[in-house]
């Protein structure tokens, strides 16, 4: 029985490279045969739908790695450079091609070559820069599905909004809460006479505050500052879901909050330390978040007067004001 499917595997195998031998004969005795072979590659490239399907939001990560693959195959194909260019049908025309075709074909192969050779290390450089963001994106992807082994953020509670609207009543620009959660911090500013307003990447979380009159608004902390004009917040507010990014995300994040702040503009962190944490949501939550601490060292050492008050609250029990110079 293992003989015969040896056997099998073997005829298999010479009748392939049979036929590939037969197959570049052909190619080497008629170019045409070639030049219609990367035609019809490239119209296929161009053809197949894959691609164009990219749904980058609800696409899984194998359909998304998939189309990636797609996207650099059809961009391999599509640059390799043909000097043997048609010559038509036609016989008088098709003789006069053949022969321009045959005059200018050393030059044109020279220069497709170097062209070629570029294009090559080109995909291999796209290659691996989508294999570096593809291993970048299962980082940040791990730490999103082991955070969903632990309990949400809670929401502030009404003490915690009082004592951040006691460090912003004296704003007299408006303030963005990120993220706001349903509001509780939105609405004890806006008590304080505060123009404030919140984000969160949930509409389920900010319905109720929303019904309430409350300016609530759905959008990330990243996206929401991003959209923002230099200098155009009196203040911002740092809390809940930044507990779950990691000290690279978080740097960035600051550098936001620092820019759409006017030059006498403050920032406020209302976090829970990530010392407390324990149990599963230490172990789970390792490598994201900052202890206060770490908050005002990031904060000082871009120029801002930091301060940390401490606060009888239930989980937050530090808040750090930072006020730029």
């Amino acid at each position: 029985m293992q003989d015969d499917a040896t056997a099998a595997r073997e005829y298999v195998s010479r009748i392939q490279e049979e036929i590939q031998t037969e197959a570049h004969q052909r190619r080497e005795s008629n170019p045409a045969l070639v030049i219609q072979e990367r035609e019809i590659s490239q119209a296929w490239t161009r053809s197949v739908p894959g691609a164009a399907a990219v749904n980058w939001d609800t696409d899984s990560p194998a359909d998304l790695k998939a189309n990636a693959e797609h996207l650099l195959g059809c961009v391999d194909s599509l640059s390799l450079l043909d000097v043997d260019a048609p010559v038509g049908s036609r016989r008088g025309v098709r003789q006069v091609k053949n022969t321009v075709r045959r005059l200018t074909r050393w030059y044109l192969r020279y220069l497709a070559d170097q062209i070629n050779a570029f294009n090559h290390f080109l995909v291999n450089l796209l290659r691996s820069t989508e294999q570096r963001i593809a291993r970048l994106e299962g980082g940040a992807r791990a730490a999103e599905i082991l955070g969903g082994f632990v309990d949400p953020v809670p929401e502030a509670d009404a003490p915690l909004g009082e004592a951040v609207a006691d460090l912003l009543a004296r704003c007299d620009g408006p303030v963005a809460v990120a993220s706001c959660g349903g509001g509780q911090i939105v609405s004890a500013l806006v008590r304080a006479g505060v123009a404030a307003h919140g984000v969160d990447e949930s509409a389920g979380v900010i319905s109720d505050g929303v019904d309430e009159g409350l300016d609530l608004r759905v959008a990330t902390p990243f996206e929401h500052l991003d959209r923002i004009a230099d200098g155009s917040l009196a203040g911002v507010v740092l809390t809940r879901s930044v507990e779950r990014l990691g000290p690279v995300e978080l740097s960035t994040l600051i550098d936001e909050a620092l820019r759409c702040v006017e030059p006498s503009g403050r920032i406020v962190v209302a976090v829970a330390d990530v010392l407390t944490r324990s149990g599963p949501e230490a172990e789970l939550l390792r490598g994201v978040g900052l202890s206060p601490g770490t908050w005002a060292h990031l904060l000082a050492n871009r120029g801002c007067v930091v301060e940390l008050s401490e606060f009888d609250g239930s989980r937050v029990t530090t808040l750090v004001t930072a006020q730029r110079q």
